[in-house]
């Protein structure tokens, strides 16, 4: 559904990366791709894989390309959780903020539904909740030579359904695959923590408390109701709410 309802968009997007980087490094940028964050996104996140093939195919684009957007680009954000209630708001490049869309997820093979903020090429999210109270943000992405740490934070919805246990895949699949960067994450208990990854190696502390909001757009999200709100650069809010254990 993503691939084929914003076509238009992703073959937008990869156009502007191929313009910016030229036709030769365009070249050694997908075959380097392929055999390093590709490679791990296929072998140690196969859901997220599968998903990214599918976009592609309904975009009508090459999975390389795709592959590229999302490893290439990186976004830094701010935020602070407390008591369940995540904010985080993300630096954005004008190119990108048209991109941005709230999607909701529903996997098979026993996964949890999340909804989550995200672009039309991307696979992974910069923020989300699932059905199980389980929120996280992304607010530092970093080692482009490794799978986009948005890839991990969406397999995290994915896969949990209670904060610990969901820590724990997470460390796991960034020991695998790599990983570096930071996420904020909370829980419909109330429980925060601040989650910083080092090439696979997981740090926790406490969540930092939301601070005063100054960059565009800015995500809220109520991890015990599982609702999402976006507020674009516009101004405009949009809001997703999905029910408990759907």
């Amino acid at each position: 559904m993503q691939g084929g309802a914003l076509q238009g968009e992703i073959e937008a997007a990869i156009h502007r990366l191929r313009v910016r980087y030229g036709w030769l490094d365009w070249q050694a940028l997908r075959r380097r791709c392929r055999l390093g964050p590709g490679r791990a996104l296929a072998r140690y996140l196969p859901q997220q894989h599968e998903r990214l093939q599918g976009i592609a195919c309904a975009a009508r684009v090459s999975l390389d390309a795709l592959l590229l957007c999302e490893t290439l680009t990186r976004v830094a954000g701010v935020g602070g959780s407390k008591g369940g209630q995540l904010q985080a708001s993300f630096d954005l490049h004008p190119e990108l903020a048209p991109l941005l869309m709230l999607r909701q997820s529903s996997p098979d093979a026993g996964g949890v539904v999340s909804v989550e903020l995200t672009a039309a090429p991307w696979v992974g999210c910069l923020a989300g909740v699932n059905a199980e109270g389980v929120a996280l943000a992304c607010l530092e992405d970093r080692a482009p030579h490794e799978p986009s740490l948005r890839v991990l934070a969406q397999d995290l919805l994915f896969r949990a359904r209670a904060l610990e246990p969901g820590l724990e895949h997470l460390r796991r699949r960034a020991a695998y695959a790599g990983g570096t960067g930071v996420l904020l994450l909370a829980d419909a208990s109330g429980a925060s923590l601040r989650a910083e990854l080092s090439s696979g190696v997981l740090r926790l502390e406490d969540a930092p408390t939301p601070g005063a909001i100054a960059l565009e757009p800015t995500v809220s999200i109520d991890a015990a109701a599982r609702r999402l709100v976006w507020r674009d650069a516009l101004g405009h809010e949009r809001e997703a709410v999905i029910s408990p254990g759907s």
